[in-house]
Formats: C-alpha cells, sequence, structure tokens
C-alpha cells in the first residue's frame, strides 16, 4: 500500500496527543485506503508511546531528559531540528511502533496476521531446525512504515535524515531478536532442537538504541553544494554524505544546545529543579555523578530537601491467601539543582560549565 494512502491531519496534534494518552484516535487519520488499516492505528499509538516512556528511561539522569515537547518538536514544520537527540527519538518512537505491531500480532490480535513460519521445517544449524511461531517482524516493519515514515512530508536532507533514523530504529527491533528453542527426542534426549525468533525484551532495545545515540554519525554536508537547493548539486551532497553511514547507525546534522538552560521556543525546561541522586543502594557511576552533570556542571548549586514518603511495610502474610501491610511515613533525604544564593552568584565563579558534544 503505497504511503499517499494515509493523509495526516496534523503532525503537531497527533505526537502530542501520544505523549498525553495510550493511544490515539483514529479521527488523527483519514483514510481513503481498505478500512483493515483502522485496526492498527491504536497500537501504533501504544508503540509511539512505549517509544517515548523508554526514551524518559535511557535519559533520566542527563541534562536532556527526553521531555514530552521531544517527539513533537521533532516533527513540527517550523522547529524541526537535527541533533543527535532527536536521532535518538525518531529511532526509540519507531522502534515501539514496530514493536507493538509485531508483538500484537503474535498474540492474535489482528484477524490478517499470524505467526512468522516462512521458515518452518528448514535446517537451522548442528541438532535444530526452524519451527514454532517466529514474532512476524516483516508485517510489524511493513506496517509502521506507513504510519512512521508518513509523517515526514519534507523533502530536504532533515527529512532524509529522519527517514534514517526512523529505520535505524526498525533494525534495531531486529537486530536484537532472540532465539527460543524446544527440545525433542527419547526421554528428554534433546536429540533435535525446534527453534524460533522472537522479540527481545523493550528495554534491551532501548539499551541497544543508547549505544548507537552515544556512536551517533554527524553528517558534514558541503554547504556550498547544498545551497544549490534542488539542483543535482545539493543531491549529490547529500548522497555522498549518507554513502559512508551504515543503515544501523543514527545520524544527525546540528549541534546540541545548551540544555543546562531553560529555553521554551525549543522546549528546552534546563535542570533548574531537576532531581539528582547522591546517595543510595546500586547505583552505577552516571547516576552517582547526577548531581555534578545536572547542577554544578550548569551553574547550580545542590539542595537538600527533606520529603516525607508512605510506603507499605510490617507485611504479615494472613492464612489464606493474603498479605496485610501497614502504612508508615518516613522522611527521606532527596537531592535538586537550585539557583546558587545572590551573594555567591556575584563572587568569581570557578565553575566551568561543560556542555561539549552530547555528554548531557
Amino acid at each position: 500500500m503505497k504511503r499517499s494512502t494515509f493523509l495526516i491531519l496534523s503532525i503537531t496534534g497527533l505526537y502530542s496527543t501520544v505523549l498525553h494518552a495510550a493511544a490515539w484516535s483514529v479521527n488523527n487519520f483519514l483514510m481513503t485506503g481498505p478500512k483493515a488499516y483502522l485496526t492498527y492505528s491504536s497500537s501504533v499509538a501504544a508503540g509511539a508511546h512505549s517509544g517515548m516512556e523508554e526514551c524518559k528511561f535511557q535519559f533520566g539522569w542527563e541534562r536532556w531528559n527526553c521531555p514530552e515537547s521531544a517527539l513533537q518538536l521533532s516533527t513540527h514544520n517550523r522547529l524541526r531540528s537535527a541533533t543527535r537527540e532527536t536521532s535518538f527519538v525518531h529511532a526509540i518512537s519507531s522502534a515501539g511502533v514496530m514493536y507493538t505491531l509485531t508483538r500484537n500480532c503474535s498474540l492474535g490480535d489482528f484477524e490478517s496476521c499470524g505467526c512468522d513460519d516462512s521458515r518452518n521445517g528448514r535446517v537451522g544449524g548442528r541438532g535444530w531446525v526452524w519451527g514454532g511461531c517466529s514474532d512476524n517482524v516483516d508485517f510489524g516493519e511493513r506496517i509502521s512504515k506507513l504510519f512512521v515514515d508518513a509523517l515526514e512530508t519534507g523533502h530536504d536532507t532533515r527529512a532524509l535524515i529522519n527517514l534514517h533514523n526512523n529505520e535505524a530504529g526498525r533494525l534495531a527491533v531486529k537486530a536484537t531478536m532472540k532465539r527460543a528453542c524446544k527440545c525433542h527426542g527419547v526421554s528428554g534426549s534433546c536429540s533435535i532442537q525446534t527453534c524460533w525468533l522472537q522479540l527481545a525484551e523493550f528495554r534491551e532495545i532501548g539499551n541497544y538504541l543508547k549505544i548507537k545515540y552515544d556512536q551517533a554519525h554527524k553528517l558534514e554536508m558541503d554547504k556550498r553544494r547544498v545551497r544549490a537547493g534542488n539542483s543535482a548539486d545539493s543531491r549529490g551532497a547529500t548522497a555522498e554524505a549518507f554513502h559512508q553511514v551504515h543503515a544501523t547507525e543514527l545520524v544527525f546534522l546540528e549541534d546540541s544546545p545548551d540544555y543546562c538552560t531553560r529555553n521554551a521556543s525549543l522546549g528546552h525546561h534546563g535542570t533548574e529543579g531537576r532531581e539528582c541522586l547522591q546517595t543510595g543502594k546500586n547505583l552505577s557511576q552516571w547516576e552517582k555523578r547526577s548531581c555534578r552533570r545536572l547542577c554544578t556542571e550548569c551553574g547550580l548549586r545542590v539542595e537538600e530537601r527533606r520529603t516525607e514518603v508512605v510506603a507499605s511495610c510490617n507485611c504479615k502474610f494472613h492464612w489464606c491467601c493474603t498479605v496485610r501491610c501497614e502504612q508508615c511515613r518516613q522522611l527521606v533525604a532527596k537531592h535538586f539543582c537550585a539557583r546558587r544564593d545572590p551573594a555567591a552568584a556575584a563572587a568569581p565563579n570557578h565553575v566551568r560549565r561543560r556542555n561539549r558534544g552530547h555528554k548531557r
């Protein structure tokens, strides 16, 4: 089915709806093709939502923490950017849509989709053959392209970058798939195995794309040729820039702004008021450095606040078969980035703000 089958009524409204709800309304699409595609819209919305939730998890303790405006602004015609961060947004949301469509297909939610049994019966390796019910990622990929790539209506370098990162997200779903097997043989001897491919946990896909984000390639364009507009020179410069980049890699065009400071027009909230971590069990080194990264390196101070939390405690098992708990209140210390005192701000500032590259 051609991409033109779908007319997107409102790109901005479409994505902002995803960020505040688990599913898009079908009113956001004007379907001029087969009515069957209406059945996929809620899965597409849920997939985009799960992608953005994973984005928030991956960047939870960084200066740019995947704010709710991230997906909206990355596709807005007047505010389109092509930074390292928007490359991740496109990849993870595209992966989320493909992942959810594939999973729902395997669960039998769609009449028109079933397991991928195209390889069943073939010898896969020593001691095992393909069989079972492999997740149908080809279906998920095909339908996700119809929805996600159709949102990119431009024809410039930024549009090509967005489409490239969309595809990188879909390839990440395939790259992280796992082989599951079942033993066969006399008395459980497992002399032969039947194996199939299944989706990895979505967190693994997020981790995979986070590494791709750290290794993302900045496209170096020949500005003189690009300024030629729609000429062959401009198209040639773009093609040459993409030629050196593998399809699985994320790409960006512009350096990231200073995420320490607030920029309302670009949807950046800055780090003032952000929580950071100083103490706690099982913290990674990256998490332990969050106060320095979010506060002191951004010219802010770390402020400790005592916060009351309510949690279950003194839980007891009662026969049969319930667990009853009390609700206990306790004060815990949390740390936040706050403005420096006026007197301190007037003194010489020895804090060196670092915002090099993508380390936010």
